[in-house]
């Protein structure tokens, strides 16, 4: 009965904060923010403009977005999102038309403390 993802916020495109922010459900954005956002399934609409450190369950990027992302599974950047950055996930979906640039880590565990540095091969060592 209880469905999680029930719970559907809007904040609106005359918006305009900066600071702290958390919520629970799906949260979509269509204003302007900066400063940190956590919680389960974030939207940033096309109209939203967005510069921060994220931390939610999912991230869907159809406007523009700077920072930092932390996705426990899935960031998809739709034909209209801009997203510049860090992100790290399990599963990235970036379609035809959206626009990234930034540093990817997927994963299929986020465990940051077990982060490993590359290893990295010469092309002498290959032959």
């Amino acid at each position: 009965m209880g469905n999680k993802n029930s719970n559907i916020s809007i904040f609106d495109s005359e918006l305009r904060l900066k600071g702290v922010f958390s919520f629970k459900g799906r949260l979509i954005m269509k204003g302007s923010f900066e400063g940190k956002i956590a919680g389960e399934n974030l939207v940033i609409a096309e109209e939203g403009v967005v510069l921060a450190e994220i931390n939610a369950e999912n991230v869907t990027i159809g406007g523009q977005f700077e920072g930092y992302i932390t996705a426990l599974n899935e960031v998809v950047i739709l034909s209209t999102g801009i997203c510049s950055g860090k992100i790290s996930c399990k599963s990235l979906v970036v379609e035809t038309g959206g626009l990234l640039n930034g540093d990817i880590r997927c994963t299929k565990d986020l465990d940051m403390e077990s982060e490993k540095e590359p290893v990295l091969v010469g092309k002498d060592e290959l032959t």
